[in-house]
């Protein structure tokens, strides 16, 4: 029987073998319906750096935020201030969204001050504000505040009424009585100082005849430093007539005196 030789050449046909389950997958993923697979990622990449983005802090400016000032209890602010100032937040912009500048107040804490003139610097170990969490408080404009404060004190005033209008011809203001007589007043020492007298507010005169009373007459005291305690009082007018006063002249004759009123004249004869 003859032999093959080794030198002679051997056609050798390849066996196909079925792909494994992980090349199905990997032939799946990376190569069947690649572009909708591109347009996802491209999406969810967008989505990401969208929600990225609204993480980021941002800074952001907030002006007419509500001024309030926590004082020592015997103490009173005596000269004008802002009612509001303008605040640097820092937060995320969702959060800054939900910030209304007409529902914040800053609180400045001067407890710690004596009477005199001080100036106050605005610092966030000294100002309080309620922020949604996550939004921080960076800085104020303006930055410092020049205040002084006065002791409380409280003082009675004598009530003077205001009057204003033209009593009808022959008529005169008598009497006028206030009950109380004097109010109390509360406020810094040299603004109370300062007042002498409680004005009511305007009373009128005009076409008055008779004598009238009025109730809950409003105090004004014009100064927004100083409280009145005592805000109203009754007050009572006296409408009278004029008095006539009447100059007699009198006249010397032989026998006697008389006496004539001015408005009467004797006739010479």
């Amino acid at each position: 029987m003859p032999f093959q030789d080794i030198d002679d050449e051997v056609e050798v046909t390849p066996i196909s073998r079925a792909p494994s389950a992980l090349e199905r997958g990997l032939r799946k993923t990376f190569l069947e319906d690649w572009g909708l697979k591109l347009l996802a990622l491209v999406i969810t990449l967008a989505l990401w750096l969208a929600v990225t983005g609204q993480n980021k802090p941002v800074t952001l400016r907030v002006s007419g935020v509500q001024l309030n000032f926590l004082r020592h209890e015997g103490l009173e602010i005596s000269n004008e201030l802002p009612s509001t100032i303008e605040v640097v937040l820092t937060g995320s912009p969702a959060k800054l969204d939900q910030i209304r500048p007409r529902d914040l107040m800053a609180t400045v804490d001067i407890s710690d001050q004596k009477p005199g003139e001080r100036i106050v610097r605005l610092s966030r170990d000294r100002v309080q504000m309620d922020l949604p969490e996550g939004v921080s408080l960076q800085g104020f404009h303006p930055a410092t505040l020049p205040i002084r404060l006065e002791p409380r004190v409280e003082a009675q005033l004598e009530v003077e009424v205001k009057f204003e209008g033209t009593l009808p011809e022959g008529y005169e203001v008598g009497a006028v009585t206030t009950n109380p007589a004097k109010v109390r007043l509360r406020g810094p020492a040299d603004r109370v100082n300062a007042l002498h007298k409680a004005m009511t507010e305007t009373v009128w005169l005009d076409g008055k005849k008779e004598s009238f009373n009025l109730s809950n007459v409003a105090i004004n005291i014009p100064d927004p430093r100083v409280d009145v305690i005592d805000p109203t009082v009754d007050v009572r007018v006296e409408i009278v007539e004029k008095k006539r006063s009447d100059t007699h002249l009198t006249f010397v004759t032989a026998s006697e005196s008389v006496s004539w009123p001015s408005s009467l004249r004797p006739l010479n004869n």
